[in-house]
């Protein structure tokens, strides 16, 4: 993303109609270590403050530092400096991760319940595009490889499917990988090959594991293959299913 094209796009967001409050630019000062990421940057740089119509609420720079201290310490939450509060929506608070040190999937913009602030679910690749996914964009931006592949196991379209799982998830959603892969070991299996529907289901079973949580891994193992053993088997895929089954031990 350029300089210009954030601008172009940031003036765009804060002109839209669905924008029901917009405050001045320049009201307050960022007030973290850093300088701010190009998005948020380019959308202060416009309004010092929005607030659309659905309720999503964008901070302003001097809202940030204080809006997370207050949140980790309220809620004694473990984020590191690279994890800020950007503003809020219904009962979700949203989030922009930097990853810097590219351990959270190249972070993104995400929300969280106010009651389970570290339970993230990442919803765009930064303020930008999330604000034009809340204001009905068009074309849509790039969507994470989260919402693509809810989108695609729904349509079940393969190709999108096997090529969001060579993506890295971020933390967290294990369960959006695992089934994403079980509707992939499904397709291939309707198709007749079973290699590659078995390498699928392996996936499937992989994630719902790395998810389960401590001492469940064995249960959640065999779960995961009791699963690919029931999708296999509705498509007609006798053999394959049988063979799910003999990996499920506990």
């Amino acid at each position: 993303m350029t300089q210009d094209s954030a601008r172009e796009r940031a003036a765009h967001i804060c002109a839209a109609q669905a924008i029901t409050k917009r405050r001045p630019p320049g009201q307050g000062a960022w007030d973290l270590a850093r300088d701010p990421p190009a998005d948020l940057a380019a959308i202060w740089a416009n309004a010092g403050g929005l607030e659309l119509g659905d309720g999503t609420r964008l901070l302003g720079p001097e809202e940030v530092g204080p809006a997370t201290k207050w949140l980790t310490e309220e809620k004694s939450l473990g984020w590191d400096g690279d994890l800020f509060v950007i503003g809020e929506r219904d009962d979700l608070v949203i989030v922009r991760d930097l990853d810097r040190e590219g351990r959270r999937a190249g972070g993104g913009v995400l929300e969280a319940p106010t009651d389970g602030l570290e339970a993230f679910r990442r919803v765009a690749w930064d303020v930008l595009g999330y604000l034009e996914t809340r204001l009905g964009f068009e074309p849509a931006p790039r969507p994470t490889p989260e919402i693509a592949a809810q989108k695609a196991a729904s349509q079940k379209d393969g190709a999108t499917l096997t090529r969001v799982l060579a993506e890295p998830f971020y933390p967290g959603s294990e369960a959006v990988a695992a089934h994403a892969a079980l509707v992939l070991g499904e397709i291939l299996a309707a198709a007749g090959d079973d290699v590659a529907a078995m390498r699928a289901f392996v996936r499937s079973v992989s994630f719902r594991v790395q998810g389960a949580r401590r001492g469940a891994e064995a249960l959640e193992r065999a779960a995961g293959f009791r699963a690919a053993a029931r999708v296999a088997e509705s498509v007609g895929a006798k053999a394959l299913a049988e063979a799910c089954l003999t990996r499920v031990s506990v």
